[in-house]
């Protein structure tokens, strides 16, 4: 009897063992769906707060407050980063944001954020801009133009209007259109707020170059992004002391618009420029770009890029208009002698060995003439633009 009621005893063990068993089974999927379902509700918690904070610094805010519903050790440790994030969904207010600070209270699971901002620009002063901007893109922006031809205009008149603030103290928009000086900061806010308004796709990017921190542009064209750095293609023109000739030169071509700095790729602006932050990929080589669209759409379409590349100097890096050495440039001198040519303008591709190849091609000429020649750097590829004017012995 009782080695019966042992053996039911085991048995009923048994089966509770594995009641528990099954149990446990059950339950471990529920689990795991729940910390899953938590993780999902607090990643979700995390990105509405960094919305409603992202909404106060494109207001300028400078003292709010938002609530917080969640784990407050998490909130603790994640709300820097929650912070950054916010930033990302403006570059126009990350760039004008000074300095912020935060408290959290917490009673349970509720939390409120307090955050005092400053700003560089008020909210009044971005007004002032907004209207600025309105005003200059209905001068300089014509019914019927593409894209390609707004970032023309508006970069145009970015660096015809504003100088290089060289007290190194106005860093916003509002400076670059009421004072018409400002940092690097300012020539890429207004960029960014132009070329916005604009419709064209358009971020800060920032990095360093031989002087120190620098920001510029980056814009998307046709689903690919480029460089386009409207300080750097408005250089400061400095006087040359006691150099009458070389000040009279910088004062003569003080009104020119360069394009050095105008849509390049990662490759072409790292040569003198470095970032450490992702930024989209700017692979597409614009003048391939202007070259192929030349090529597409019709005559008025086609005659518009080709303006356009004349306009911008990329006409300069088609054959027939570069010199790619000494013996082509010693062809060049000799056939512009015999046809008495006054003028030239070419791009040289080699441009450390230009000098001697130039002096060169003139040497034992058969032809009684004197030359004036003067280069510059082109695009940063190291090639020259020059011009090379004849004096002929009658």
């Amino acid at each position: 009897m009782q080695k019966a009621a042992s053996k039911l005893l085991m048995v009923a063990v048994i089966i509770a063992a594995a009641f528990i068993l099954d149990l446990k089974l059950d339950l471990f999927p529920a689990a795991a769906e729940s910390d899953e379902a938590g993780a999902m509700e607090q990643t979700n918690r995390l990105e509405q707060l960094e919305l409603a904070i992202a909404k106060e610094f494109q207001v300028r805010s400078e003292r709010f407050s938002v609530s917080y519903t969640g784990d407050k050790q998490q909130l603790s440790e994640k709300l820097t980063d929650v912070i950054r994030a916010a930033l990302t969904h403006d570059d126009y207010s990350a760039y004008i944001l000074d300095s912020y600070i935060y408290t959290i209270r917490s009673w349970g699971n509720k939390s409120t954020i307090s955050i005092e901002a400053r700003y560089r620009e008020t909210k009044e002063q971005s007004a002032v801009v907004d209207t600025k901007v309105a005003e200059a893109l209905a001068a300089v922006l014509e019914p019927g133009m593409n894209r390609h031809e707004k970032i023309k205009a508006i970069h145009d008149w970015i660096v015809t209007r504003v100088e290089y603030d060289q007290s190194l103290s106005h860093y916003t928009a509002y400076d670059a259109v009421t004072l018409g000086e400002a940092v690097c900061q300012g020539y890429a806010l207004l960029g960014f707020k132009m070329l916005k308004e604009a419709g064209i796709p358009v971020r800060i990017a920032e990095g360093s170059v031989n002087t120190g921190e620098h920001a510029w542009n980056m814009v998307q064209l046709d689903g690919a992004w480029y460089h386009l750095d409207l300080t750097w293609d408005d250089p400061v023109i400095k006087p040359v002391p006691g150099n009458e000739r070389a000040a009279a030169a910088a004062k003569k071509d003080e009104g020119a618009i360069r394009y050095n700095y105008y849509l390049k790729t990662d490759e072409e602006l790292r040569a003198d420029h470095q970032w450490t932050r992702t930024y989209p990929a700017a692979n597409a080589k614009y003048a391939d770009t202007i070259r192929e669209l030349e090529l597409q759409g019709t005559e008025e379409e086609r005659a518009r890029y080709s303006r356009l590349k004349l306009a911008l100097g990329l006409h300069w890096l088609e054959p027939e208009y570069t010199v790619s050495g000494p013996e082509k440039l010693r062809g060049v001198i000799q056939s512009a002698l015999e046809s008495r040519t006054v003028s030239l303008e070419f791009r040289y591709e080699q441009a450390q060995e230009f000098p001697e190849a130039l002096k060169a091609a003139f040497k034992n000429v058969n032809v009684a003439v004197g030359y004036r020649a003067s280069y510059e750097p082109y695009a940063g590829d190291n090639s020259l633009l020059v011009r090379i004017q004849l004096e002929y012995t009658k």
